[in-house]
């Protein structure tokens, strides 16, 4: 029913329809290679936009010669110490979302390591939620009573003149 299909026929019948001299042969073929370009560059340029990354300024600390070992062992500690607490604050965030989602998240042994770094009172200090901002409800502004609307305050008015 089905014959295996003969590709070679189909590609030698394509090689001699190219190879015969046409007038206009050369300038199809670049219409056809220009428009084609003009297509996928123009797909790559404004469908798929790329930003080029803007100019960064690095700085970095100018340390002397004479710094001894221990003041740089002191830095890397410091630097550790502010790394750990910002993903220890990371890692709540991530905690708090996993709660409302109801996924479990289990980060008890990067909890373990963060109150070894920086002692229990600062571990629970960037575990601890923060405040929601504290808005009034509909009650307590009736009760508060109108409140004059901030905006430019009237210029005070200028002493009467007085007849000489």
């Amino acid at each position: 029913m089905f014959t295996t299909p003969d590709l070679g026929g189909g590609l030698s019948d394509f090689w001699a329809y190219i190879r015969e001299p046409r007038p206009h042969r050369w300038a199809i073929w670049g219409v056809a290679i220009v428009l084609t370009w003009l297509v996928f560059n123009g797909v790559s340029k404004y469908l798929i936009p790329y930003e080029k990354p803007k100019a960064q300024i690095i700085y970095f600390e100018n340390w002397t010669a004479k710094r001894g070992d221990a003041e740089i062992r002191a830095d890397w500690v410091a630097r550790a110490r502010e790394t750990t607490l910002r993903n220890a604050e990371k890692r709540a965030e991530y905690q708090r979302l996993a709660d409302m989602m109801g996924v479990d998240y289990d980060s008890a042994e990067a909890d373990r390591i963060t109150r070894e770094t920086l002692g229990a009172e600062a571990a629970a200090a960037a575990k601890k939620k923060p405040e929601p901002p504290k808005r009034s409800t509909l009650a307590e502004r009736a009760a508060r009573g109108p409140q004059p609307a901030p905006g430019p305050q009237p210029a005070p008015a200028a002493p009467p003149a007085t007849a000489r």
